[in-house]
């Protein structure tokens, strides 16, 4: 008896053990677009349909009856009157979902095509959120995902009839998920490759991102062998190392892992090759200042090409803002660009070609003499714009290189008080005095002018800088004698050093102020002491009235306080926390206009804490100490 006890047991166990495994395999369909649209057509059949005197049951059996002759409307009427009645019963909501997939569209009404799978699907959806039952989540899964499919809604589809097999498997609906995972699962869909760089490279795109940070090579194959490098962009798999002029077998293995829990079924090999670089020009730099000393030449990439074709355009200074505002400075000119520029803003002074060495698939530098192509240079702006010889491509982008030719430099501080311009030689770096300098604004208009002292200085009053519209400030026009020109674009960003060691806190206004507590952490029922400073733009004490708003770690202000009595500048206030004050990170903050931003704040912390005391015990050697004399105080002390 007691044999034949245990054999029973260890049958109950060897039974019990894949029910688990299966549990735990077992993952929950969640898809928010669908839950809202379930939430969405449930809410619009309980407003629109009618439910009527007849019970759920006899609904679910008309309705049944109604899908055996082949009247699919009447059986989805039927079965959403009972869903009305009893919103919690799945099978209904099953037998919803199954009569509206079997629902043709009507031709009289196009919005059926889309209304009807997406309400199947969304009937699916509640029929398995409210399943008492595995067999009931499953059968609710596997019609969600034929549902799903009717919209093309493929990895929603895939996933719901893969956890669908994982509560029970069902032929019927594996062979449905395994023909739709070959036509729209995991897969290879295409691949390009990039040859126009210098390190050319095959790209394999998949319908899918590739899982991250495990070692793909082994499932990656070139001429046989592994690759030399690969690169993961997302649902991009690059394979790099190849060479320009070379055929290259490439496999790509089954097994490859992707985030979604698939892998690759397939193997697939492609023949690729990878041919030469295009004919290809361009410059180093988006502007460039040529030294109005010595050789001026700017440097030109070429790559695959014997010969550059060569346009030079100047802008003149009345057209030069016009061009900062548009943005031509910082992009690359089309044909369109440079037919207005010769016809409203400037001139062509130069077309030709330049010769350039060729060596295949390298790019090469080579110097354009400016001086050579235009001797005669004049005030304003110039253009270059350079394309292969070769190439067929008339209208652009091109590839441009604007350059002025100058010996000063500009350089601009902007502040409260204005903007600060310096000059100096590019050459020298010395200070350049006597250049006439121009503020412009986006209009075109003249904000203000001057010549800069010994020490190359100049400097715009406040009040230019504060124009709006087309009165802002867009260019800084410098003038030297012998025509000597330069200018600086005010419209971009200026440059950012913080990350070079020199940052600081924010310029202060008209007024600046400092306030501090005399310690950063305090418990509930103490007291709180806060001092402001507060000082005008030069520094001196200023007399203002202040505001002081203490809000409480929620965000709710717990008090303002008025400061109007001040000595040099100076504030004091006591705020008195209660023994039941909220803990967390309070904030100070001093306004001079409580309506206006702050002039500075301070954050405390009020929490529960236990202070930690100490024992000390000194051991004074003298009675007293006299100036002069030295003396030793033994002093002891230990944690409590």
């Amino acid at each position: 008896m007691t044999k034949l006890l245990r054999l029973v047991l260890f049958a109950l166990v060897v039974l019990w053990l894949p029910a688990q495994q299966v549990s735990a395999q077992t993952t929950t369909f969640a898809h928010p677009e669908i839950a809202r649209e379930a939430q969405r057509y449930e809410n619009e059949l309980a407003t629109k349909t009618a439910a009527g005197s007849r019970p759920r049951q006899d609904l679910i059996a008309h309705g049944r009856r109604a899908l055996n002759a082949g009247d699919v409307r009447a059986a989805a009427s039927a079965f959403a009157q009972a869903a009305v009645l009893a919103p919690e019963n799945a099978e209904t909501w099953l037998l919803l979902a199954r009569a509206l997939l079997a629902t043709s569209p009507d031709p009289n009404h196009p919005s059926e095509r889309y209304e009807l799978p997406a309400n199947a699907s969304a009937a699916a959806y509640l029929a398995y959120k409210r399943a008492t039952s595995p067999a009931m989540q499953a059968q609710a899964l596997a019609v969600l995902g034929r549902a799903l499919q009717y919209r093309s809604f493929w990895r929603p589809a895939l996933d719901a009839l893969k956890i669908s097999l994982s509560i029970s498997e069902d032929p019927e609906v594996r062979q449905e998920y395994e023909r739709l995972r070959a036509e729209h699962g995991f897969r290879l869909v295409d691949y390009t490759v990039e040859q126009d760089v210098a390190q050319p490279r095959v790209c394999l795109q998949f319908s899918e991102n590739i899982v991250r940070g495990q070692d793909l090579t082994k499932f990656i194959a070139v001429d046989g062998k592994d690759p030399q490098a690969i690169a993961v962009e997302g649902s991009q798999l690059c394979v790099e190392g190849l060479s320009h002029g070379q055929r290259y077998q490439v496999l790509v293995r089954a097994g490859l892992p992707s985030e979604v829990d698939e892998s690759l079924q397939q193997p697939a090999e492609l023949s690729i090759y990878v041919r030469d670089r295009s004919p290809f020009v361009r410059f180093t730099g988006r502007s460039y200042v040529l030294p109005s000393r010595g050789q001026a030449g700017i440097p030109v990439v070429s790559v695959n090409t014997n010969k550059v074709a060569v346009e030079i355009y100047r802008i003149v200074d009345r057209s030069l803002v016009s061009a900062v505002v548009n943005g031509d400075l910082r992009r690359q000119l089309s044909r369109w660009d440079l037919d207005e520029m010769r016809e409203t803003k400037g001139v062509r002074v130069f077309t030709g070609t330049l010769d350039v060495p060729m060596r295949l698939n390298e790019e090469v530098t080579t110097a354009l003499p400016v001086g050579e192509a235009v001797p005669q240079l004049e005030p304003g702006a110039y253009a270059l714009v350079a394309k292969p010889t070769e190439s067929k491509d008339e209208y652009g982008p091109f590839a441009t290189q604007w350059f002025i030719v100058s010996d000063l430099g500009l350089t601009t501080f902007t502040g409260d008080d204005g903007i600060h311009a310096f000059v100096r030689s590019l050459a020298t770096t010395a200070p350049v005095a006597n250049v006439a300098v121009r503020l412009v604004a986006r209009n075109n208009e003249v904000l203000g002018q001057g010549r800069t002292d010994t020490a190359g200085h100049v400097h715009f009053e406040r009040g230019l800088t504060r124009g709006e519209g087309g009165l802002a400030p867009a260019l800084l026009i410098a003038e030297g004698d012998g025509g000597d020109y330069a200018f600086l674009d005010l419209t971009t960003s200026a440059f950012d050093l913080s990350d070079r060691g020199v940052k600081g806190r924010e310029a202060p206004g008209p007024l600046d102020a400092f306030l501090f507590t005399e310690r950063g952490v305090y418990r509930p029922g103490e007291d709180v002491h806060l001092t402001a400073l507060v000082r005008d733009r030069a520094g001196n004490a200023s007399g203002v009235p202040v505001t002081l708003i203490v809000t409480r770690p929620d965000g709710v202000e717990h008090t303002r306080v008025p400061l109007t009595q001040d000595e040099l500048g100076g504030h004091t206030t006591t705020l008195r926390l209660a023994p039941s004050s909220m803990t967390g990170t309070w904030r100070a903050r001093l306004h001079a206009d409580p309506l206006d931003d702050p002039l500075t704040s301070v954050a405390f912390l009020v929490e529960d804490f236990l202070p930690e005391r100490l024992d000390m015990t000194i051991d004074q050697v003298a009675e007293a100490l006299r100036p002069g004399q030295s003396g030793v105080v033994k002093v002891s002390g230990r944690y409590l």
